[in-house]
């Protein structure tokens, strides 16, 4: 079972969808003439290679002969078959096969216990809710958990980045149907009295394990792809046709220019937006803000709510997201894959759900720009991207590390073209190396920290403007004066603001721009780097701060000046002896 394009990919999930709507058919409730007459001319696949691998194709065999052979079970029979088999009806002792998933995973094997609970939360965050057909079942009944395998299916089919919903597919079924459909089929072969509720439970388990089979290929198809690196060079024109081809797929964002904006300058402000055409890219200068607010937006609304209840809001855009960004920026980016993904054994939800949709295309540094020190913090290169693209050109030269996206240039004339990346700075930046933890009292008790309580006004740009602050506050937004209607959002906020350390009781423990400050550079050039393994600094050296701080302070100044203090701290004491 491979899937070599899109195509066949979304109508494999298709079929799947169709298949789980199938199966959940036979215990939402009993069997009518309709559904019925049509598994009378279905016919199975059974010569598949990849249900010899199963029961499935057993099950496959034996429906065939079920209705080749009339075993003179009417729709009656099956009718109190089915209460007998799944509800109990007739059983002098109540014995049956209930189709919950909490009668077979509870001590007490009861209805709505952990499992019912856990499925219960799972359909609510996908926003899903049971419609009047599925009133009278219980979000753990085997048709539901179907009929949401079915969902996912459909849903992964949409997205343009599938990994992600394949492991969620395969981490459902394996935990909340085949830890117990198995053992609830073999209970339908004891409580069954007619050969098609007995062959439907053969069949459903085959099924359910030929599909945790297909799930498993196709995620190790993909993990272990190989990675493919051709070059190609193409016109102006093409790039555009590709970037339009793309855009039936992908949301694309690249620095553009925003007219009448900016701080200082009348030839408006550049920031990551949506861009459909080579044109809108600028190249020949720095955006003033990072590429992060694409994915980690500035104000996003985590859930609505009233006084009865609440509501997660999801974003269900199937497209994916491809961001034009520099060696920094990449840089950048995975350290905020570290702090929102990988910082105390917990994902942040909102983050992933839009970084798994990300492609980045690295763009080639035309020059490095005035406040620029990313040689210094190791950032000015990177292997992280699915493309890279020298854009500044007459013609695009590209490289293409991802086979993604090896067919949208497979007529495009192949060269040798490797990017280049930017070797040295004009401004220099020399790290502190703190060899010691008990120079940290000193070092936070420095004379010079005191001066930027003359010159930091507490604005907090420079955390706006960086690519890997990640703070933010969470805030109640009510829709009017005493309503009761709003909305919970999580907006950016900056550890350079007075009240960022404001507490409950009203108490602030970094009153002082000197406090914040420091609090600031040692966690972009220390305290970072210790959390996490000590290969890497937060800082990435794009200068963003710099250019945009009105009361001109350099960033990069501060870490140097720090440094000098640290090598002081560094430097081994002369012992002197008496009488020498």
């Amino acid at each position: 079972m491979t899937t070599s394009n899109k195509a066949e990919f979304k109508q494999l999930m298709l079929n799947r969808r169709n298949l789980y709507h199938f199966f959940a058919r036979f215990f939402q409730k009993e069997i009518d003439e309709e559904f019925f007459e049509s598994l009378r001319h279905i016919e199975f696949p059974a010569e598949r290679e990849e249900n010899a691998l199963t029961e499935f194709q057993d099950a496959l065999l034996r429906l065939n002969e079920y209705f080749e052979y009339d075993a003179g079970e009417t729709l009656d029979d099956l009718a109190a078959d089915y209460a007998k088999t799944f509800l109990g009806a007739g059983s002098a002792d109540g014995a049956a096969a209930f189709p919950y998933e909490s009668v077979y995973t509870s001590p007490k094997r009861i209805m709505m216990q952990d499992a019912w609970n856990q499925v219960c939360d799972i359909y609510e965050t996908k926003g899903i809710e049971r419609n009047e057909a599925a009133n009278e079942l219980l979000e753990d009944h085997i048709a539901m958990e179907m009929e949401f395998m079915a969902y996912l299916c459909d849903e992964t089919s949409q997205y343009t980045e599938t990994l992600a919903g394949l492991e969620e597919q395969r981490e459902f079924l394996n935990k909340h149907l085949l830890n117990w459909a198995p053992e609830f089929c073999l209970d339908i072969k004891v409580h069954a009295d007619t050969e098609f509720y007995r062959m439907v439970g053969q069949l459903t388990t085959g099924f359910l394990q030929l599909d945790s089979f297909i799930l498993d290929k196709m995620i190790t198809e993909r993990k272990s792809r190989k990675v493919v690196t051709k070059s190609y060079q193409i016109s102006r024109n093409k790039m555009n046709e590709i970037l339009h081809e793309l855009q039936s797929e992908y949301r694309i964002y690249a620095p553009k220019h925003i007219p009448d904006r900016g701080m200082w300058e009348n030839d408006g402000l550049i920031r990551y937006q949506e861009i459909s055409t080579l044109e809108e890219i600028v190249t020949g200068r720095q955006s003033d803000f990072s590429p992060k607010e694409v994915i980690y937006p500035v104000s996003q609304t985590i859930f609505t709510f009233d006084e009865n209840s609440c509501q997660e809001t999801i974003t269900r855009d199937p497209k994916g997201i491809i961001i034009f960004a520099r060696p920094c920026d990449i840089n950048g980016l995975k350290r905020l894959d570290n702090m929102f993904l990988a910082n105390g054994g917990m994902s942040d939800i909102y983050y992933k759900r839009m970084r798994d949709k990300v492609k980045i295309f690295m763009m080639e540094c035309e020059q490095s720009w005035e406040h620029c020190y990313c040689v210094s913090m190791g950032t000015n290169k990177t292997e992280n991207y699915s493309v890279g693209w020298r854009l500044h050109e007459d013609i695009i030269k590209v490289r293409v590390k991802d086979a993604e996206f090896i067919d949208y240039f497979e007529n495009e004339r192949e060269i040798n073209y490797e990017p280049s990346f930017i070797e040295e700075n004009e401004r220099k930046v020399r790290v502190p190396e703190i060899k010691d933890t008990k120079h940290l009292r000193t070092i936070f008790e420095l004379p010079f920290w005191k001066e930027y309580n003359d010159t930091c006004i507490s604005c907090g740009g420079c955390n706006t403007v960086c690519p890997t602050c990640s703070c933010f506050d969470t805030v109640d937004y009510l829709n009017q004066e005493n309503s009761r209607k709003g909305e919970r959002r999580r907006i950016w906020s900056s550890c350079m603001l007075q009240d960022f350390s404001k507490t409950a009781g009203g108490n602030i423990a970094r009153k002082f721009p000197e406090q914040m400050m420091r609090f600031k550079t040692m966690h972009k050039v220390y305290d970072y780097n210790a959390r996490f393994g000590g290969n890497e600094h937060m800082c990435v050296g794009c200068g963003r701060c710099i250019q945009r701080c009105p009361e001109d302070i350099s960033f990069a100044d501060t870490i140097n000046r720090l440094s000098d203090e640290v090598d002081k701290l560094n430097r081994p004491k002369l012992r002197s002896s008496i009488g020498e």
